[in-house]
């Protein structure tokens, strides 16, 4: 009975080691340069070219960005946007067009593109965190 909780902490232990961050390269150039072009087609005319944001739209970079994102996961954003982008028609895009939407902004928000695509679905994206900071 004793060895129960430090199982369940053992356990906790390692499935947090194995999460990712966006800090461990989790995109890829060409997957990034795939979405800055979604995104000139679907989204810049709401959040603007510097993805700054506008009347109605939140900013997808910077500060304000990044400090409503901190610790959560690259899931939830993916699941955001598939849910209500674009505004005009939701859900209208491919997965991986969101996907490729998501990597694009993950590189201006400045974090280091690495060998593997982001996958096109939430749940492999629920395992990596948003960190403002290193």
């Amino acid at each position: 009975m004793r060895q129960a909780p430090l199982t369940i902490l053992l356990a906790a232990c390692a499935v947090a080691a194995a999460s990712r961050s966006v800090w461990d390269g989790v995109y890829t150039k060409e997957q990034a340069q795939r979405g800055q072009a979604a995104y000139a087609e679907e989204c810049m005319k709401c959040h603007a070219e510097n993805l700054a944001g506008g009347e109605d739209a939140p900013p997808l970079a910077g500060d304000e960005f990044l400090h409503k994102w901190n610790a959560r996961t690259v899931g939830a954003l993916f699941e955001s946007i598939r849910k209500t982008m674009p505004s005009d028609d939701p859900g209208n895009l491919s997965s991986r067009q969101y996907s490729d939407i998501v990597a694009y902004i993950l590189s201006v928000n400045e974090f280091p593109a690495g060998q593997k695509e982001l996958e096109h679905e939430a749940a492999p994206l629920n395992e990596i965190r948003i960190e403002a900071k290193r």
